[in-house]
């Protein structure tokens, strides 16, 4: 066997520095992940929530730690628009779960309305897009080609999701992979263990 590797030094070079190689970016990538503590803070997101048009009429807004849904009907010349209400989701990193939290119903379209929402209790609720352990919620997109769909096309998938990162660690956030997907704010409570 000695003989061998003597005589095929190259040979035996070219097979054990890329594994060696693949070993040491496995490691520099887990070694990242292993350093950071996963997210312990629940953020507040909506879906199909498009407001920065401005003629959107609905606004979900974080003010003296109370989330409260607005509505101002849109003019009389807006009113050709269809807007579809927004739909608002709490995702709990502990127990890694998404619900969705029910908005106030519009009974009359041409009334403002002004509502604390409810079903959101916490003693304070923050809209800095960084929590206070370090994570941001952030768009994620992973194409899923490699080198040979890359040259020769073909069996290309993509995927768009949301993501708590912080730094090279990311968690995805259940329920915002298909819909469009808004930040709205932080839970500064740590969240509910698995166990409660």
């Amino acid at each position: 066997m000695k003989a061998f590797l003597k005589e095929n030094m190259v040979l035996a070079a070219g097979i054990a520095l890329p594994l060696l190689l693949a070993l040491i970016f496995f490691g520099a990538t887990q070694m990242g992940k292993a350093t950071i503590d996963p997210p312990r803070y629940s953020v507040i997101f909506a879906a199909d929530y498009y407001h920065n048009n401005n003629n959107y009429p609905y606004n979900l807004v974080i003010e003296k730690d109370q989330l409260r849904f607005v509505y101002i009907p849109p003019e009389e010349k807006d009113s050709y628009h269809n807007w579809q209400k927004p739909r608002l989701f709490v995702y709990n990193p502990v127990k890694n779960e998404s619900h969705e939290v029910a908005l106030p119903n519009i009974k009359d379209k041409k009334k403002k309305i002004d509502e604390v929402i409810e079903d959101i209790h916490a003693q304070k609720l923050s809209s800095l897009k960084e929590s206070p352990d370090g994570f941001v919620f952030d768009h994620d997109y992973r194409g899923g080609g490699n080198l040979m769909t890359e040259l020769f096309g073909g069996g290309y998938r993509s995927r768009s999701r949301h993501v708590l990162r912080k730094a090279s660690y990311s968690v995805p956030v259940p329920k915002s992979e298909r819909y469009n997907s808004e930040f709205i704010g932080w839970i500064i409570e740590p969240a509910e263990t698995a166990d409660d």
